[in-house]
């Protein structure tokens, strides 16, 4: 019986991905995943994006590129350099 609710279980977490999944598509959203290298959440701290306290929340970080990367676009702030 326990292994049937924790497949229950299961199935449904993977429904509720699978949700968001599409209503995300819908809005035209994309979802990215990638390292943050600790320098780089130390440059947040330093530059006013990241509070100290939270340089190793996820969500935290998440949030503060996605400002970042508002802003810049805001900016349209273009690649001083680039490296081929």
């Amino acid at each position: 019986m326990w292994e049937m609710s924790l497949r229950s279980r299961e199935l449904s977490l993977g429904a509720e991905r699978t949700r968001r999944w599409r209503q995300r598509r819908q809005h035209g959203l994309v979802v990215v995943s990638f390292d943050v290298a600790p320098d780089v959440t130390g440059k947040l701290v330093h530059l006013g994006w990241l509070d100290a306290t939270k340089r190793d929340d996820k969500e935290a970080i998440a949030t503060a590129l996605i400002e970042l990367a508002g802003r810049a676009t805001e900016l349209e702030v273009t690649p001083a350099s680039r490296s081929m």
